[in-house]
Order: structure tokens, then C-alpha cells, then sequence
């Protein structure tokens, strides 16, 4: 090989640990994502109804029911209200669904069914311990309904708040981010693990950057290490990048796995490398410059 040629070696392909551990990382991270991604887009249920002498207000969503019903003849006052700054005591707040005990600063503490819109209606009960607030979309039908004892049905707005949206929009965010993190992870990392050997030098890429070892003055051997402990670095699945103890010794990992057979480089530091075509990959590092050690007393078999 002449000084100019250019060779480049893959590491030996490990898909199978990276595939499987995708899965399940991407089901521990995801699956909560997709529920509450599942829950925002449920649509909940909510429905007032007047008849002529009560009012009966019905709500649910998934497995969640809340069903209150009102003496039209106990109701001693309905009026319009401002809904803002609203807390939730207890009960159930979900974007378009709030159905409990809110607290806010002007009402005090209140029972409400409603779709969490600021519009709203307050009833005041003389069978209740709070006020009912609900928020149908058609306010003046709904309260003339109450005060005429006329029958009618009457629903919320229905419409996506600003907050739903942009709850929607960051858990797309945060799934797309963890699906895109953990893909690259997995497959590109490994993807991007290479050998080049050209110039004289030993180039390896990895999802990081390049390395450059010169190869005059340095040796390999065919090697397979008996492994240490971590010294820093990440293990992946088909991506071994940093340092580990290894023969004893610190050893800089450049593979995608550090057991089975590879090459051991020794320049400007002692590295693992671990090429499918191993000998191809000697080959070439001697023609590049670097001595290639044979004895087979220097050999972990």
C-alpha cells in the first residue's frame, strides 16, 4: 500500500445488544410519553341539562365520572363570572377538563364541572356547602333556562385552550427528543465508528470527533484483553469509546465491544481496536509505517 492510499475498516458489527436495549429504553422513556400524550388528547365529556325543575350536570373523561344534580327551586343566585387564578384543591385538572374543589382569589372556594374556560357561571345553592361553577358555552341561554325553568341542553366551548397546546406541543418535543437521543445513541454512534488508515497515520472516528495515531514508531498486535474496570467513557451496545483497565493496564477503547478478538496499538498511548477484517487491518498499518508484532507468546487466546 503506498503512502497515499486510503483504507478504511469497520469495527465488527454488534446489532442485536443495541437493537434489544433501544426497545427497552425507548419503551421506559416512551411509554409514559405516549400515555400522557394519550391523555391530552382524549375529549372529555361535559353536559348541563335543564328541565323544569332541575339542573343535572354530567361529566367524564376515561374512566373519570362526575354527575352532580341541582334543585332549580334551591338555586337563590346565578350570575356570570371571571374564572382566573384558579387552584385546585382536589379533583381532577387536565387540559379541557376541570372537574373539583378550585380555590380562587375573588370566589373563595367553589365545586366546578367545567372545560377550565374562563368564562364561567356561579351557582350559589342553598343545598350546597360551595358554589357550582360551570361554563357553558351559550351563558345568557343557559341562565334564561335556569330562570324560566325551561328545558335545554347546554354544553361547554369545547375549544383548545393556549395551555393545551403548549402542553401538547412540549410533550411532542420531549418524545421526539428522547426518540432522536436514544436512536443516536444506539445507531448512530456505532454507525460512525471507523478506522482509516492513510498518510502514515491510523484515523478513527468517532460520534465525538476524529483521533489521528502516527504510525511510525508505533506497533499492533492481534490481541483479545482481559478486561478491568471502567475508567471513564460510556458503554453502548456496538460503541465501547473511553478508558477501561485492561491487561492491567489503562487502555483506550476504540471498538464496539471490548471482549473477543482485536488489535492491540501501542504509539502515543495503548489503545483497543477491534476491525471485522482484523488482518486486512494489520496489513495495513504496516504498510503505513507501524511494526506488527506475530510472536504468538504475546497473544491472550
Amino acid at each position: 500500500m503506498s503512502e497515499n492510499t486510503t483504507r478504511v475498516f469497520r469495527p465488527v458489527p454488534v446489532t442485536k445488544p443495541a437493537r434489544l436495549w433501544f426497545a427497552i429504553l425507548l419503551a421506559a422513556l416512551g411509554v409514559p410519553l405516549l400515555w400522557l400524550l394519550f391523555e391530552l388528547l382524549r375529549t372529555p365529556t361535559i353536559v348541563y341539562t335543564v328541565d323544569s325543575a332541575k339542573l343535572m350536570i354530567a361529566s367524564s373523561l376515561g374512566s373519570s365520572h362526575q354527575d352532580k344534580t341541582l334543585s332549580l327551586a334551591r338555586i337563590a343566585e346565578a350570575r356570570p363570572e371571571l374564572l382566573r387564578d384558579g387552584a385546585l384543591r382536589f379533583g381532577t385538572e387536565k387540559p379541557g377538563y376541570c372537574v373539583g374543589f378550585f380555590a380562587y382569589p375573588r370566589l373563595g372556594e367553589v365545586f366546578q364541572i367545567s372545560d377550565c374556560s374562563e368564562l364561567g357561571v356561579l351557582l350559589t345553592s342553598t343545598g350546597e356547602a360551595t358554589p357550582v361553577v360551570v361554563t357553558p358555552a351559550d351563558r345568557d341561554g343557559f341562565l334564561k333556562a335556569l330562570g324560566g325553568s325551561r328545558p335545554g341542553t347546554f354544553a361547554p366551548p369545547g375549544t383548545r385552550t393556549a395551555s393545551w397546546w403548549l402542553t401538547l406541543a412540549a410533550v411532542l418535543g420531549v418524545l421526539a427528543v428522547v426518540a432522536l437521543a436514544l436512536a443516536t445513541v444506539f445507531f448512530a454512534a456505532p454507525a460512525r465508528l471507523a478506522y482509516t488508515v492513510a498518510g502514515g497515520a491510523l484515523e478513527v472516528r468517532t460520534l465525538a470527533g476524529k483521533r489521528s495515531l502516527q504510525l511510525a514508531g508505533a506497533r499492533a498486535l492481534p490481541h483479545r484483553s482481559l478486561l478491568g474496570q471502567r475508567l471513564s467513557g460510556v458503554p453502548l451496545p456496538g460503541y465501547q469509546v473511553g478508558s477501561w483497565m485492561m491487561d492491567s493496564m489503562a487502555t483506550t477503547v476504540l471498538a464496539s465491544a471490548r471482549d473477543g478478538d482485536g488489535v492491540l496499538f501501542e504509539g502515543d498511548g495503548r489503545f483497543f481496536l477491534n476491525p471485522q477484517d482484523r488482518d486486512g487491518f494489520l496489513a495495513a498499518l504496516a504498510a503505513g509505517g507501524a511494526t506488527i508484532v506475530t510472536d504468538t507468546t504475546l497473544r491472550r487466546r
